[in-house]
């Protein structure tokens, strides 16, 4: 891998558009910074309406640095996407979930609205090279819940998007994210981050925070806990044993997952889940749907529900909460070490390090290495 350009005079200018800041946005910047001269743009800020006045702003940004003779990396595509797929020398678009997605009933994706939908495509279909963090949002049919479309990817939605890709999966910090004492942990307990879900919205069934208050009352022996709610108090007549947390900081939400025995992901459509792999690596047995990266990120050590049905969910607790101790330690170890093993930050600094300084025009169809 090149060494950081720390004795140049000058490093190579790139940009970095995305809608809000969060963390796995925050992650890539951080290793990007000491490689590039990084200028960031943030589009959404403020309410709804000023949508048109930030890519406004956005267009004068692109300008004043000018935009034509530099490389773009846009996290998600979209409205802050599409003017730098037309005007950058090259622009890079990871597709991370949302973008390549649309469930119509929750209202759900950039392609269940209209407008949205149109600029999320037409940017992918300029877009100099594409970064899925799983291949499966390029294009795949899922079969896991009635209410969702079978055709989901970027292809499903914009069938002429024949821009070159390579699959780039986030990258997680196994030095903090680590298991604690094992003696503390309680078998019975399952984990859910959804954050900010709360009754109706489409957080609350694109996290599958409805289903398992269903499995809930159909496995009263288990324990439940939801944790990154904006307000705890929002459900009110849930099951006695289910309980709803706020947002937590990196270290209380790590105590969380050392304490779970194991950590339940049913949502109905994903990119790659940052909550999913900081859980494996510490130490909880994966449930996940079957969907998107999730089969494939847990393998063996978790269990996947394929279909969206609240008695197979709840044979699958029962299922996990009666695995021998030898097969649960197993298990435990199988979960970190697919995280620790392929999903590690240096590997995806090196992707996207390789993507950036090569040629992007000519590959495609692969996974960075």
């Amino acid at each position: 891998m090149a060494a950081p350009p720390a004795s140049r005079k000058r490093a190579p200018r790139l940009l970095y558009c995305f809608p809000r800041r969060s963390t796995f946005i925050e992650r890539d910047l951080q290793a990007l910074r000491p490689y590039y001269d990084l200028h960031t743009f943030e589009l959404v800020r403020g309410p709804a309406w000023n949508l048109p006045l930030r890519l406004l702003a956005q267009l004068t940004w692109l300008v004043r640095n000018r935009a034509w003779r530099h490389d773009t990396v846009c996290h998600f595509s979209g409205y802050h996407a599409l003017l730098p797929s037309l005007l950058s020398r090259r622009c890079f678009i990871i597709l991370a979930g949302s973008d390549c997605a649309s469930i119509p009933d929750i209202g759900y994706g950039d392609h269940a609205r209209r407008l949205m939908g149109w600029a999320s495509r037409t940017a992918a279909i300029h877009a100099t090279h594409l970064l899925p963090v799983h291949r499966s949002l390029i294009e795949r049919e899922q079969g896991y819940a009635e209410m969702v479309p079978r055709r989901q990817g970027i292809k499903a939605f914009a069938p002429g998007c024949n821009t070159p890709w390579t699959e780039l999966p986030y990258g997680f910090d196994a030095t903090f994210w680590t298991p604690g004492d094992e003696e503390r942990r309680d078998e019975q307990l399952f984990l859910c981050v959804a954050g900010p879900a709360e009754p109706g919205n489409r957080v609350h069934a694109l996290k599958g925070v409805d289903l398992l208050l269903d499995v809930a009352r159909r496995v009263p022996e288990a324990r439940f806990a939801v944790v990154g709610l904006a307000d705890p108090h929002a459900y009110p007549d849930h099951p006695p044993n289910i309980s709803f947390t706020g947002r937590l900081g990196a270290d209380a939400l790590r105590e969380r997952y050392r304490a779970a025995g194991q950590y339940v992901q049913w949502s109905l459509s994903e990119g790659m889940p940052n909550a999913l792999c900081e859980a494996m690596l510490c130490g909880c047995i994966p449930l996940v749907s079957d969907i998107t990266s999730m089969p494939a990120i847990v393998e063996d050590s978790g269990l996947v529900l394929a279909h969206r049905d609240a008695d197979a969910a709840a044979a699958l607790c029962r299922v996990a909460m009666g695995l021998p101790p030898a097969e649960r330690q197993r298990r435990r170890k199988a979960a970190r070490a697919r995280i620790t093993e392929n999903y590690g930050q240096e590997r995806r600094l090196q992707g996207l390090l390789a993507v950036l300084g090569g040629d992007a025009g000519t590959t495609g169809g692969q996974r960075a290495h």
